[in-house]
């Protein structure tokens, strides 16, 4: 797709409302821009998406495209699979990111009650209209700032303070991030509080267990080595000895997993070619 036929913006979000979204994404197609697949890296976030182009066909991994279609409004995740979706021309969305447990506060449900599925109607999630309204009235509006405005205005106005039983977790998520930390024990120590009652809380606030985090965290550093090796051959046995897995079955496994593909066809179909992943700011960007 050429520049001209696509435009994109960051809108970043600020404190309080920070706590609860990371940003706002927003992107456009031309009426003469050709269709393009593009792909976005699992990130284990909640993604509410509010469509007023063409409809957007998605799929999950190797899924075909089309599993599922968003028309006006929709709930993704959490993010644990490679998401592909389809801009055809007219394409025009905004992508709202929400924080750790930043949708629980939003939704005041359970991420853990969500169910088997990837894709919601948020309406159905909460049994009332409201998204479907909100829409409406973004829709009414021509100027992406005052879209933007709106968003904030809903996400602060509707938004649940930090539930004291998800503080302990909060202030310690650098711990999945230190490899010389067992961070379920760790907080359990800190805490007074049972490795299970940990398990438990993770699953109702971001819905998905620390273990499930843990494994995420460490296939995404393989992923960035991967994305920042440039023309360097792909050497599978480097991977599996500096990130810690046991062979090249288990690394597969997860490529699997996580990607619905293995390294090789990884490399050869998508790097460079519509896939996206989060940066460091949240910034859904096409890797080179």
């Amino acid at each position: 797709m050429e520049e001209k036929d696509f435009e994109a913006h960051l809108f970043e979000v600020e404190a309080p409302l920070n706590g609860v979204l990371s940003h706002f994404y927003q992107f456009q197609t031309s009426a003469s821009a050709k269709p393009v697949i593009k792909h976005l890296s699992p990130n284990f976030e909640m993604l509410l998406i509010f469509n007023f182009g063409t409809p957007v066909r998605i799929s999950f991994n190797e899924q075909e495209l089309g599993t599922a279609t968003i028309t006006r409004t929709a709930a993704i995740g959490p993010l644990r699979k490679l998401l592909n979706y389809e801009l055809q021309p007219g394409s025009h969305a905004i992508v709202a990111n929400f924080t750790l447990n930043g949708f629980y506060r939003l939704f005041k449900l359970p991420l853990n009650e969500l169910g088997t599925g990837e894709v919601f109607d948020p309406d159905l999630l909460i049994d009332k209209s409201c998204f479907a309204e909100l829409w409406e009235e973004l829709n009414e509006l021509d100027d992406l700032q005052e879209r933007i405005h709106l968003l904030s205005s809903y996400t602060a106005q509707f938004t649940e303070p930090v539930d004291a039983a998800s503080k302990p977790l909060l202030k310690r998520v650098s711990y999945f991030h230190n490899p010389l930390v067992q961070p379920v024990k760790a907080i359990a120590a800190e805490t007074n509080l049972t490795v299970r009652s940990i398990q438990l809380r993770f699953q109702k606030y971001v819905g998905y267990s620390p273990k499930e985090l843990l494994r995420f965290l460490r296939f995404k550093d393989v992923v960035q080595q991967i994305l920042h090796q440039n023309d360097e051959k792909l050497n599978l046995f480097d991977l599996i000895h500096t990130h810690g897995y046991h062979d090249q079955s288990h690394l597969i496994k997860d490529f699997r997993h996580f990607m619905g593909t293995t390294p090789q066809k990884f490399i050869k179909e998508m790097v460079g070619k519509g896939f996206c992943t989060p940066k460091s700011d949240g910034y859904p960007s096409e890797e080179k």
